[in-house]
């Protein structure tokens, strides 16, 4: 039994019996530490990630550990810090660092971080190839007044009379519009989509990509009325079917944006939406990126498989009134005959799916 006059002794000794367990399961962690730093993502290709877009923001995820503490992280461009982040002090420390490269270039990129002593560590430069300093997304291009072959002789019924067709000057998006645009029109005005009024699974509504790495594709599930809803609120609409196709071919024919050969290399694979512009080979005539591939873009026309016949030569509008609305330019899923600029595809204005979008025009 302890004698009371010995309490104070005890209690000193079980706090430092505390102490000395605490410090063992402490400094062997911070001991073993190895002090380093490291982007984790994007994943470089040996001495370069792949090339991105400009005026697009990039996510880094940076790794940093010293077993003084981390206190402070950045990245450099070309030895200039873009992003930095003051840290806890920690001795391991995971952050994502954000920039948007404004122009052209292949930048040196490195991350840095420095721990609690001032020592400094650095990873080694890879390249980023920055490509496309083109317009942000919501920019619009300038189409002029002119004359082009709409339609095409060789293709579906509904493609046909091919026809020459006078076009007065427009205006018509770089890109189609994005999740990340489509997401402040919903913030602005609360817009709910067709989708979601029908109670479709929240992986069937345009939901499913609003997260960060997705903001930049092209958004889906969306009907005809939220793409008009969505043209109108920035004081746009959606393009007609020849200035859609105008935009798409120039005034040369061209039977894709890119000329008269298919290449399955400037358009996106068949799992997946990529970053809208993402191909930058993937341009028409006029500037216009991923009129083939990606989505189908709904445009304002009423559908009807005889339309063509009508000679409608002078800025077609489309018909006056029929059932469903019509869909150009072929998406992810589908097969080169189905990106070719003159096919025509239809569907309810209520509708939507996986695999439809939209691009607007004034």
């Amino acid at each position: 039994m302890v004698s009371m006059d010995n309490a104070p002794m005890l209690k000193r000794c079980v706090i430092a019996a505390a102490m000395l367990v605490a410090a063992c399961a402490v400094s062997p962690l911070r001991a073993a530490v190895a002090p380093g730093v490291e982007i984790t993502s994007p994943a470089a290709r040996g001495d370069a990630f792949r090339p991105v877009r400009a005026n697009r923001p990039l996510f880094f995820a940076i790794y940093a550990a010293s077993p003084n503490g981390v206190a402070s992280i950045e990245l450099l461009a070309d030895d200039r810090p873009v992003a930095a982040k003051p840290v806890s002090g920690a001795a391991v420390v995971n952050v994502v660092l954000s920039w948007q490269p404004m122009v052209n270039g292949d930048f040196q990129i490195a991350a840095q971080a420095t721990d609690r002593s001032g020592r400094r560590l650095r990873t080694p430069p890879v390249v980023l190839p920055v490509r496309g300093a083109d317009g942000p997304p919501g920019s619009m291009l300038q189409m002029p007044a002119g004359t082009f072959l709409m339609g095409s002789n060789a293709g579906f019924d509904d493609e046909r009379p091919e026809r020459m067709v006078n076009m007065p000057a427009y205006q018509i998006d770089r890109y189609e519009v994005t999740v990340g645009e489509f997401r402040e029109f919903v913030k602005a005005t609360n817009h709910r989509t067709d989708a979601e009024k029908v109670g479709k699974p929240f992986n069937e509504t345009w939901r499913v990509d609003n997260v960060g790495s997705r903001f930049d594709h092209p958004v889906r599930y969306v009907s005809w009325w939220d793409a008009d809803k969505y043209c109108r609120w920035l004081g746009k609409r959606l393009p007609t079917e020849a200035e859609w196709e105008y935009a798409a071919r120039g005034n040369d024919g061209r039977a894709y944006p890119w000329g008269n050969d298919f290449d399955p290399a400037r358009v996106a694979p068949p799992t997946d939406t990529m970053p809208v512009g993402f191909y930058l080979n993937n341009r028409s005539p006029i500037g216009a990126y991923d009129m083939a591939g990606n989505v189908w873009e709904w445009v304002n026309d009423w559908y009807r498989p005889d339309y063509y016949a009508q000679n409608e030569n002078d800025n077609p509008q489309g018909p006056p009134q029929a059932d469903q609305r019509v869909m150009r330019g072929g998406s992810f899923t589908n097969s080169p005959e189905d990106l070719r600029v003159t096919r025509r595809i239809k569907d309810d204005a209520s509708s939507s799916h996986r695999d439809v979008g939209f691009r607007c025009a004034k």
